[in-house]
């Protein structure tokens, strides 16, 4: 945990880039010590082709060899099986592609919250959307009557909702997908390194920006067992996924800073869920303030609500001038604020709402100020009306 910070909400810059506070680092962490100095550290043949024959081209192979096997070992699997692939939308568009094309008869199964891009990748396919509950989570039942009724190719289902945080049964929809002979891939994005995500999938993307790696490259895990055919052209590279070299520099640091998060996870986990029940509790008695998703079975770190009757670029703004960075309609419509896909399924059609997602080292100091932020925003706001 951090030092409990001095600097007071009422005092802080009216600056638009005075951000003290990041609480959307669901987009990205700020960058982690142990990414600045994996970075600061490498030798120069770091940033040559490793696909080369020469000494220094093959030394270049070793550190992204290196740190594959890094995440690799974190995640109990082998090296071959984790690729490095494009991050954001790009990503998941070659890795739904890659599964889907090697599909036989293209018939899929996924919840109605997941990913945006991912929902718009299956329109291609044979899908089966299946509905969620108002805290977000899947219908775990009629999820499992269709794995039955309808044997599916291929089953998609999130780890925990990337805009509310609810935690979804993969555990239990993995153990029914395994018995049908059903690979099951898991959006786990969000999820920061603080999860321990097991071993229930078989394909898994993560994305490092989210706990402090570079942005630009996310983590793909394949297992050896599962059909892909990747929709580019197949070089060999990146295990047969993605056919460019990738910046050696970037993945020595997603594999540095996903060893120093991992080996802390529970501690940081833990602390972070305290605060966000603390903000919870905060936030509870105000009747403008609808918050969203499961409050225990959830990600640690993130809390999404519904204010009535705030708009909710405004709010985002404000809270900004403020020194606070947070996140306002879909996360997955980058810079535009839209209703959100997943708060419609969830009952909460045409609300906009704001999501907090706390960095590693935030402070209940950070909480008590933010929520007073908050408020005194809303209060603001409400008087422009």
């Amino acid at each position: 945990m951090g030092k409990t910070r001095a600097s007071n909400v009422n005092h802080m810059s009216s600056s638009t880039n005075a951000h003290a506070h990041n609480f959307d680092t669901l987009s990205a962490h700020p960058i982690h010590p142990a990414s600045k100095k994996a970075l600061s550290s490498l030798p120069d043949y770091a940033f040559l082709d490793p696909t080369k024959l020469y000494h220094e081209s093959r030394s270049a192979r070793i550190l992204l060899d290196s740190a594959r096997a890094s995440i690799a070992a974190r995640l109990k699997v082998n090296a071959d099986e984790v690729s490095f692939i494009p991050s954001g939308n790009a990503g998941i568009d070659l890795t739904i592609s890659g599964l889907v094309n090697a599909l036989t008869n293209k018939r899929v199964i996924y919840s109605g919250v997941e990913q945006k891009a991912i929902i718009e990748k299956l329109k291609t396919t044979q899908a089966f959307e299946i509905p969620v509950d108002n805290l977000g989570r899947v219908n775990q039942e009629q999820y499992v009557n269709i794995l039955e009724k309808e044997k599916p190719e291929l089953a998609v289902l999130q780890s925990f909702n990337h805009e509310v945080g609810t935690q979804q049964p993969v555990n239990q929809i993995y153990k029914k997908c395994q018995e049908l002979n059903i690979p099951l891939f898991v959006d786990a994005t969000m999820t920061a390194g603080l999860v321990n995500l097991d071993s229930d999938w078989d394909v898994l993307l993560l994305k490092p920006a989210t706990w402090g790696a570079p942005i630009g490259l996310d983590v793909l895990v394949v297992r050896r067992n599962i059909r892909f055919k990747s929709v580019l052209l197949d070089d060999g590279r990146e295990n047969h996924k993605f056919s460019t070299n990738i910046f050696i520099p970037h993945a020595v640091a997603i594999g540095a800073s996903f060893e120093a998060v991992t080996m802390n996870r529970s501690e940081t986990a833990k602390s972070l869920g305290l605060l966000i029940n603390e903000l919870r509790q905060l936030l509870s008695s105000h009747l403008n303030i609808s918050l969203l998703g499961d409050p225990v079975a959830r990600l640690p770190h993130v809390l999404s609500m519904v204010i009535k009757d705030i708009d909710g670029e405004a709010l985002v703004s404000y809270l900004s001038k403020r020194g606070f960075a947070i996140s306002s309609g879909s996360s997955c419509t980058p810079d535009q604020v839209k209703p959100s896909h997943v708060l419609a399924a969830m009952g909460f059609e045409n609300q906009i709402n704001i999501r907090i997602s706390l960095s590693f080292d935030t402070s209940s100091a950070d909480i008590k100020n933010f929520a007073l932020a908050l408020l005194e925003t809303i209060k603001e706001l409400k008087t422009q009306v």
